[in-house]
């Protein structure tokens, strides 16, 4: 255990996480994506530079690795998520892919109260993958300035025999309309807007989300710096970015 911490039970953590009423406004596992029964979600407090914060540990055990970065034989898991009531954060995210399974087809304006919590997947086996491209917002320490800044997150892929996150997303295409590509889309996106303005708009993009290839691209800067380099954009003095042809 880190030095600085204090356990936290089982209860007392549960009392702090929700799967709804998030407001607007670690990673220690070479896990990325795996199956596994959640045994329990503890937590303990940790001090960080503006104080002491809760920590939410998922504990897992018949793991199935689907995905690590590096070998992983080990039948137990633990993933580790800060707790906080803002819906731009690492526990908003999961918090809200928990949602879409188990509070599937409860109207949106449903109090938190009286729709499923966390407690709800204790025992239950899990599909966790941490995914990348959500918006975090971050101070940078020299100028104090806030900005988005797109971060892997834990989210519920599904429940085994349960349920899968979005099931009403994934039923809806039809047959006359072709497929879009996430390339395409995110250079539509990005069309009339600057960096900024377009990570906002493409990593809640549901097509472009879906495509990982396209969203490390983004991440890494090769995206834009290739459309430059063949002449298919250009940069406004702006700072606006615009589709030539």
């Amino acid at each position: 255990m880190p030095q600085d911490s204090m356990p936290l039970t089982q209860d007392q953590i549960l009392a702090q996480l929700m799967t709804r009423g998030f407001e607007e406004g670690f990673q220690r596992t070479p896990l990325r994506d795996f199956w596994g029964k959640l045994a329990s979600i503890t937590g303990e407090m940790r001090q960080g530079n503006s104080g002491s914060y809760a920590v939410a540990l998922y504990n897992f055990d018949d793991v199935e690795v689907v995905e690590s970065v590096e070998p992983y034989t080990s039948p137990i898991a633990q993933i580790e998520v800060a707790v906080s009531t803002k819906a731009k954060s690492k526990m908003g995210y999961l918090g809200k892919s928990i949602d879409k399974i188990i509070n599937a087809g409860l109207p949106l304006d449903t109090p938190s109260e009286e729709a499923k919590n966390q407690s709800y997947i204790i025992g239950k086996t899990l599909h966790m993958k941490l995914t990348p491209g959500h918006l975090i917002p971050n101070k940078d320490d020299t100028t104090g300035a806030w900005t988005e800044k797109p971060t892997d997150c834990w989210t519920l892929i599904e429940i085994r025999d349960e349920g899968v996150a979005s099931p009403v997303a994934a039923a809806q295409p039809t047959q006359s309309a072709p497929a879009v590509d996430a390339n395409a889309q995110a250079l539509a996106l990005l069309n009339g807007k600057t960096e900024q303005q377009w990570h906002q708009a493409v990593f809640v993009d549901p097509i472009v989300k879906a495509n990982t290839a396209v969203i490390q691209t983004i991440l890494n800067k090769t995206f834009i710096t290739g459309l430059e380099a063949a002449g298919k954009i250009v940069k406004a003095d702006d700072g606006t970015y615009h589709v030539i042809g």
